[in-house]
């Protein structure tokens, strides 16, 4: 080899292609001893820096060759790169925006761009700037695929899904694409062609984190936790800190009937206990008991989700002269109840383009005092900010599935069904229990009337279930079966996004056959929009509840159009959701001990026609008058507990 000071840039280029960095290091700094300063040397240096593990000196590298030729795009999309992967979104920004402006007819400059537009969550702006790319490379996969995933995101699905298509078809081979297209045809419903889509890309890239994470997404909306465990698990092997598979792993084995619950305790007290080294100490804000409270709400969620739906007759209920209550929200979409939950808001902070390490420091510099968790382990939670203890009392609520694991984590807002004597060992939190139900319901204005119960008409009864299939597993099958052969004539309809799949359909069905329960006894439906969903329930007698995750928004649903709701409550968190609300509506008896309790209530429900007719007829308005629909009441009990946590935090 000849020495490193007779080498030119491309020489050095050709080694650092190659692979032999040592070399290419060596004579990258041979060159710059002569040429100091060289803007491009600077940058090359740095990459190469950056994959031998010395993210300081990159950093420094490229900052440096920045400085030195602030107008060379090249520059600018290798720093913000970097920046990106560090987790300086905000920074990283700055420089996206500058390599397009730079180089606005590079197709490559324009995809970053939009990608970093993306995770910004400015959505409308991604999309302006990705359809700049197409236009400039129409067969750029990258640029196409990505397009697809915002215009998604956007709920243009129809567009999305042919983007991806073209996508594909661009870079057969390329495992991103295929990525992509099973975003996408996930989300429009056709759930049996994204797991195709995200196996072929797993197929192509067996490695590749994004394809892994994808599978398993996928097989939860296919009904298949435990295969999705599995999945995640492969990412987890690969990247043991990726934080995306480790939650949705969580996220999965709370839906899964083989996982005990000190089992699943055991997985999140491990995993909270990773994060307490990010713990920070706790901010001062004072040991008054009785002042008025700064509240900080968390979620990704505020909008046409249970969430939103809980905290509709909470915040306008808020007592502002007790709590004042800000809102940090990573929702991208807004819709009318996200408007609607703005407008009781003291502050409304977009959170969707932060780390979480930059939002704990937003939380900070505002000055809470009461943090307050509305995601648990579901997705988009933010519980890497409440690991940060970025205000003095932390609380989970509201959309919560259980314990959160986290030993920062103070307190778990449930109430006495949901959370009975003896859940403390279910929970790393302590636990407040309100007196009525956990959550309030707020129905839409846009909910039918009651219809009558279609037993009438038909001469036969019609069990109901609208929960995702994910919570539809062969043990519920089987105990649905028992009650179809306990009800003769019975029928069973399904109706849930999932099912506009064709080949889920058909295994669903299967599945069913299996058990003994033919198809003319099945009715699969395709979902539909919130109003058309609800109008369902005019086909249902009798609503069947899921386990071991049971219905939570959907059971209120259905109680609010007139049908009752037959339960099986286990002892973790998510399996309670539904004894809590009947409880609360002053039915107790429609929670079952044991599953042969549970068939012998649903053929007891069907039996008396007449008096199922009475019950439905009356049962909107009893739920009206209940605890359960009492937005005021609920929240100066929820704020009760607020300061009753302060207080003791006060004397702590």
């Amino acid at each position: 080899m000849e020495p490193a000071s007779a080498m030119s840039l491309d020489d050095a280029l050709a080694l650092h292609r190659a692979g032999r960095l040592a070399e290419a290091e060596a004579a990258y700094r041979s060159l710059l001893a002569v040429h100091r300063g060289h803007p491009d040397l600077l940058r090359f240096l740095g990459l190469l820096r950056h994959q031998q593990g010395h993210a300081a000196e990159a950093l420094d590298l490229l900052e440096r060759a920045v400085d030195l030729c602030p107008e060379s795009a090249d520059g600018r999309r290798a720093l913000a790169l970097l920046l990106d992967k560090r987790g300086d979104r905000p920074g990283a920004l700055v420089h996206y925006r500058a390599a397009a402006r730079l180089a606005p007819h590079d197709a490559f400059a324009l995809n970053d761009l939009g990608c970093a537009l993306m995770e910004a969550g400015q959505l409308d702006d991604a999309a302006g700037v990705l359809e700049g790319a197409v236009l400039m490379a129409p067969e750029q996969g990258d640029a196409l695929a990505n397009l697809a995933i915002v215009l998604d995101r956007l709920g243009r699905t129809e567009e999305a899904v042919a983007l991806a298509h073209r996508a594909v078809a661009a870079r057969p081979e390329h495992a991103a694409t295929h990525v992509a297209l099973s975003i996408v045809l996930a989300s429009s419903g056709l759930i049996g062609q994204a797991e195709r889509a995200a196996r072929h890309a797993a197929a192509i890239a067996p490695a590749d984190i994004a394809a892994l994470l994808q599978l398993g997404n996928v097989l939860i909306d296919a009904g298949d936790p435990d295969a999705a465990v599995a999945a995640y698990a492969r990412v987890i092997e690969r990247e043991p800190d990726h934080r995306g598979a480790t939650e949705n792993r969580l996220y999965a084995l709370h839906l899964s009937p083989t996982v005990d619950d000190r089992d699943l305790v055991t997985e999140l007290r491990a995993w909270g206990s990773g994060l307490s080294g990010l713990a920070e100490p706790r901010p001062d804000r004072g040991r008054d008991p009785n002042r008025r409270l700064r509240v900080g709400y968390v979620s990704a969620d505020f909008g046409k989700h249970p969430v939103g739906w809980f905290l509709s007759p909470v915040l306008p209920n808020h007592d502002p002269a007790a709590v004042e209550i800000h809102a940090y929200s990573g929702r991208t979409v807004a819709d009318e109840v996200t408007d609607h939950l703005r407008r009781h808001c003291a502050s409304w902070v977009p959170t969707a383009g932060m780390d979480d390490a930059a939002l704990a420091g937003r939380i900070r510099a505002d000055g809470i005092d009461l943090l307050v968790d509305l995601s648990g382990h579901t997705a988009h939670n933010r519980l890497g900010v409440f690991a940060r203890t970025p205000a003095p009392v932390l609380a989970t609520w509201g959309g919560l599935i259980g314990t959160s694991g986290l030993p920062a984590m103070d307190w778990l807002i449930g109430d006495p069904r949901q959370c009975p004597a003896g859940a403390e060992e279910l929970h790393t939190e302590r636990i407040v229990r309100l007196p009525g139900g956990y959550v309030p319901y707020g129905p839409p204005a846009y909910a039918p009337p009651v219809a009558p119960p279609p037993a009438l008409g038909l001469g036969h009864v019609t069990f109901g279930c609208f929960n995702r299939l994910a919570k539809i597993q062969d043990g519920v099958i089987a105990l649905w079966a028992r009650v179809l052969d306990a009800v003769p004539g019975g029928r069973l309809l399904l109706n849930t996004r999932e099912l506009r799949c064709p080949d889920l359909r058909g295994r669903v069905a299967a599945r069913f056959g299996a058990a003994g329960i033919g198809s003319d006894r099945l009715e699969l439906a395709q979902g539909g929009g919130h109003a058309d969903m609800l109008e369902s329930y005019a086909g249902v007698d009798i609503a069947l509840d899921p386990f071991p995750y049971s219905g939570g928004l959907t059971t209120l649903e259905a109680l609010w159009m007139g049908v009752p709701v037959v339960t099986l409550p286990g002892r973790r968190f998510c399996s309670r959701h539904s004894v809590g609300h009947v409880t609360v509506l002053g039915h107790p008896e429609w929670a079952a001990v044991d599953a042969d309790d549970y068939v012998r209530i649903a053929a007891a429900l069907s039996r008396d026609r007449e008096a199922l007719g009475g019950l439905r007829s009356g049962l909107r308005g009893r739920m009206a008058a209940s605890p359960l629909c009492d937005g005021a009441a609920f929240t100066r009990g929820l704020e009760a507990a607020y300061r009753m946590m302060w207080r003791q935090h006060c004397v702590s």
